[in-house]
């Protein structure tokens, strides 16, 4: 008598990926710094901000941007939750845990999907969470000083910046894990991705107006700001709108995965 082995459905491999993901010391180590990080720097600047407000020019008081001094530190946390996406797959690959992974689910693009999935998810929830958290903390901080103009979460633009920033850190996130798949190496694909992702806006101020204009607005990063950025500069060189951004940022996280998949399926597991 033979029996039949069939690889497990889409569900199971969803749930082995979380139970992976949830189950390494190194994951919560990072939501913890990344929480830590974005949150704490944001009240910090937002309470510094309110100290130091009256003398600020009247420039920067005209155009004060309550929103985004509260959610300051959610860069920081952006970096450490694309650290995240780069070991859900690499470290697979250090470790030899892929070869199991693909011994019992031999069909790669499951493996890539349910990861993507697993990891697009969490950081989205836990982007938009410290996000909504650093903006309320960071308003009650700001108002203390009855100077400062403050929001609620309805204020213009607001929610799309908090959901954005969710948007953000699920896209970079992904963006890490598919330079995970890519180089194989934690250290290198965090390197690359936090290169990929943050010297082109770094470096823009350097360059020609028509390169930000042109090429450095469909960069990942100044796409995102579109999405997370809510008082947006309709005049800014790089100003492409949140539909735009959004756009621009999806199709950089599909082709990434795309390539992530084909390597995937060309290589051995080791």
């Amino acid at each position: 008598m033979t029996t039949t082995k069939t690889a497990p459905g889409i569900a199971d491999t969803l749930a082995a990926e979380w139970t992976k993901l949830r189950s390494v010391r190194s994951t919560w180590i990072v939501v913890t710094a990344a929480a830590v990080a974005g949150v704490g720097f944001s009240v910090l600047f937002s309470f510094l901000t309110a100290a130091d407000y009256r003398s600020l020019p009247a420039g920067q008081k005209a155009g004060f941007d309550a929103a985004g001094t509260s959610m300051v530190g959610m860069n920081l946390g952006l970096i450490l939750m694309s650290v995240l996406g780069a070991l859900a797959v690499a470290g697979e690959y250090s470790t030899g845990m892929m070869r199991l992974t693909l011994a019992v689910t031999p069909h790669r693009g499951r493996v890539l999907l349910a990861k993507a999935a697993v990891v697009g998810v969490l950081s989205f929830l836990l982007g938009t969470l410290f996000a909504a958290v650093a903006f309320g903390v960071g308003q009650l901080v700001l108002g203390v000083n009855p100077d400062v103009p403050t929001l609620g979460l309805g204020g213009p633009g607001v929610l799309r910046s908090v959901l954005g920033w969710g948007v953000e850190t699920a896209a970079f996130a992904l963006l890490a894990l598919s330079f995970g798949v890519l180089m194989r190496s934690a250290a290198g694909a965090i390197a690359t991705a936090i290169g990929f992702i943050f010297a082109p806006a770094i470096l823009g101020a350097l360059l020609p107006v028509w390169v930000r204009r042109d090429i450095l607005a469909y960069f990942p990063a100044s796409a995102a700001e579109q999405l997370s950025t809510a008082q947006l500069k309709t005049d800014a060189v790089t100003y492409l709108g949140p539909l735009t951004g959004g756009g621009v940022l999806l199709t950089w996280v599909a082709v990434a995965l795309v390539v992530a998949f084909s390597l995937m399926g060309k290589r051995d597991s080791g």
